[in-house]
């Protein structure tokens, strides 16, 4: 029987999905218009809201917008910030946004303008970011770019040579009040800096935390900044500390120290010091050059955790010594000083060149003392009262306790505080101050107008920018009117003093306090220089689609 075979083809489809990656020219001027267009509308927010003015904020979980005042600085931060993330969700979330040229690269933009100025974001440095690459856009050409950047250049010197650096208590407590929504803020802050002699050097001096009463307190502490904190190589130690419990070792009264040099392993090199300080029931501070584990951490842990259960008041609080500005421990004198050893550097032991063990018998040879300690697993303070050391690690300390009615009114007055000690106080108390509000900017159109290079396009262009800013401030804070703002700038400009300007009438911005940080301005315009030449140096430009997030 003859059968017919039956053949079934199968034709197979293939088929080779491809990620969508556009790719952008960047010496094209479309695309480079396009990476303003969020740094545009950024500038709008800030110059809308800036110099008295406020903006209305409807966060994601309030049913009534929020106003917003232009002075609040944490707020106006905030809402930076939410305005940021909104723009990453908006892409990721919307298929058409992500394949809008103008869009995608505003983003694109806006990112290399935050990452150029790291995070010190203002509104005249959105301004001239935007006005100056758009006069590069007119002109790409290497020498323009040049230009700005030797311009901007002249405008930071400038303002370096001019910064006023000594001020007066009465003329910081003006400018303390300037800054401050409230006055009890204000009276906070004085407080502070008339527990430090006005000296604030740096951010890490004052403390502000969160108080449990309604009113604020000050305390001060005044010893030696220990860089590092509590080992925290070790639960078990830290547990004998109670450091998970308190979050903090404070001991008030006299102590034991002990300098180690060298990694510290063997039992046998700590036990008799641990019964020396449980015999004088005394705290033991043990400063180590170098590891503190294995049997000896061991031994110090059991020590500390059988002396309170027998209410012994005896713990060993162990540093590990950081060097500073590269110096190791046997050149660091006015530490060793400042901890009172008996023989100086003589009394620092070491395993392998001592003669004898620190114990109750070599006792006179190797303790040092300290009267009291505060110390985290990030940082200590130490206090020894009759030593007169000049070294930056001797310092006093202060920790403002923000109180109030409500948590809420405790971190928005702890949050503003901050910014205003820690931001801008400190800052301007160490570096400088510069007249604000767009006055010290203008005072630098005298310097490009009569420098030998007055005619190159990017003097013009910085020139034509430097006065917005004031002109804002006219407007939004004096309310004058575009002409009369015209005026009062040139004025500005036209007089020779560096503090004086026309608000509307001849005003000291020392007397009155309008002043800022001179090194936070200098580095927007630092900012503004890496922009220019980041954006200037990008000739292609490769961006990517998001995938929607997946609802699990």
């Amino acid at each position: 029987m003859l059968r017919t075979a039956r053949w079934t083809t199968v034709t197979a489809s293939r088929s080779v999905k491809t990620l969508h990656t556009p790719i952008y020219n960047g010496s094209e001027l479309t695309t480079r218009q396009n990476l303003l267009s969020h740094i545009g509308l950024l500038e709008k927010i800030l110059i809308s809201a800036s110099y008295d003015r406020s903006m209305l904020y409807s966060g994601k979980y309030k049913k009534l917008p929020q106003v917003i005042s232009g002075n609040d600085s944490v707020n106006v931060n905030f809402v930076l910030k939410e305005f940021l993330t909104s723009l990453q969700l908006a892409e990721a979330e919307n298929l058409n946004i992500q394949r809008d040229p103008s869009v995608k690269l505003g983003k694109i933009g806006l990112q290399l303008f935050m990452d150029c100025h790291q995070g010190n974001v203002t509104a005249f440095g959105a301004l001239l970011s935007r006005a100056l690459l758009e006069s590069y856009n007119k002109c790409p050409t290497r020498e323009m770019v040049f230009e700005l950047e030797t311009a901007l250049k002249k405008v930071q010197t400038f303002l370096r040579e001019n910064r006023v650096v000594s001020q007066e208590p009465r003329d910081i407590d003006r400018l303390v009040h300037k800054m401050c929504t409230h006055e009890k803020n204000a009276a906070s802050i004085i407080r502070v800096l008339r527990e430090l002699d006005y000296n604030l050097v740096s951010d890490d001096v004052v403390r502000v935390a969160r108080g449990k009463r309604t009113q604020d307190d000050i305390e001060v502490s005044k010893g030696w900044k220990f860089a590092t904190g509590v080992i925290d190589t070790n639960d078990a130690y830290l547990r004998s500390l109670q450091v998970h419990k308190n979050k903090l070792v404070s001991i008030s009264s006299p102590m034991l120290v002990l300098v180690h040099d060298g990694h510290l392993r063997e039992a046998n090199n700590i036990l008799p010091a641990l019964h020396y300080a449980t015999k004088q029931k005394k705290n033991l501070v043990l400063v180590v050059n170098g590891d503190c584990k294995g049997d000896a951490l061991a031994a110090i842990t059991i020590h500390n955790n059988k002396n309170r259960r027998q209410n012994v008041d005896s713990q060993v609080v162990v540093l590990k010594y950081s060097s500073r500005r590269g110096k190791v421990l046997q050149e660091d004198l006015d530490f060793i000083t400042f901890l009172k050893l008996p023989h100086g550097m003589g009394s620092i032991y070491s395993p392998t060149i001592s003669e004898f063990v620190p114990s109750s018998a070599s006792a006179s040879q190797f303790f040092g003392t300290l009267e009291s300690l505060k110390a985290t697993t990030g940082e200590a303070f130490l206090y020894n009262s009759g030593i007169d050391i000049q070294n930056d690690a001797s310092r006093t300390t202060v920790t403002l306790h923000v109180g109030g009615q409500s948590e809420f009114e405790i971190d928005h007055r702890r949050a503003e505080l901050d910014h205003v000690i820690n931001n801008v106080l400190c800052h301007g108390l160490s570096q400088g101050w510069v007249p604000s509000q767009g006055v010290s900017l203008a005072k630098c159109v005298k310097v490009l107008e009569s420098s030998s290079d007055a005619h190159h396009l990017g003097n013009q262009a910085l020139i034509e920018n430097l006065t917005a800013p004031l002109e804002n401030a006219l407007r939004n804070s004096y309310g004058a009117q575009k002409y009369q703002a015209s005026r009062l700038v040139t004025e500005t400009i036209n007089d020779l003093q560096f503090t004086n300007a026309y608000l509307p009438d001849k005003t000291s911005t020392i007397e009155h306090g309008i002043l800022e940080p001179w090194n936070k301005l200098d580095q927007t315009l630092s900012g503004v220089t890496s922009f220019i030449k980041l954006v200037a140096s990008c000739e292609i430009l490769v961006t990517r689609f998001f995938d929607k997030p997946r609802k699990d």
